[in-house]
């Protein structure tokens, strides 16, 4: 009875590692028209995302309950990603001075 019991315990534990291994996965997609580009969590369950769909950026507010696009940015994935030599930001000092500009805006209002 014993063995049993020690026998299940290790299809469970069995099936629980592979479940875990299959939804990494599952969790892991390689869209090459969908990308999250930056993620700044706000508190919890609400973070910043910036996403770049189809060459396209925007900026989208993300709670447990609702998903609003912000804005969309005139820059595009290469153009926020990109750091070279001839001083361009690199993309993080991008990021800032976009929602710098957007708390701006949202003051004037």
């Amino acid at each position: 009875m014993i063995m049993a019991l020690i026998g299940v315990l290790a299809l469970v534990f069995l099936l629980f590692w592979l479940m875990k291994k299959l939804n990494k996965r599952v969790m892991i997609s390689d869209s090459r028209n969908m990308k999250i580009l930056e993620r700044i969590n706000l508190g919890p369950d609400k973070m910043l995302l910036l996403v770049s769909i189809c060459g396209r950026c925007m900026v989208l507010g993300v709670t447990s309950n609702h998903t609003e696009k912000i804005c969309d940015l005139e820059q595009t994935e290469e153009e926020l990603t990109r750091r070279d030599e001839n001083g361009n930001p690199s993309f993080g000092e991008s990021f800032k001075t976009v929602l710098s500009g957007m708390m701006g805006k949202n003051k004037d209002n």
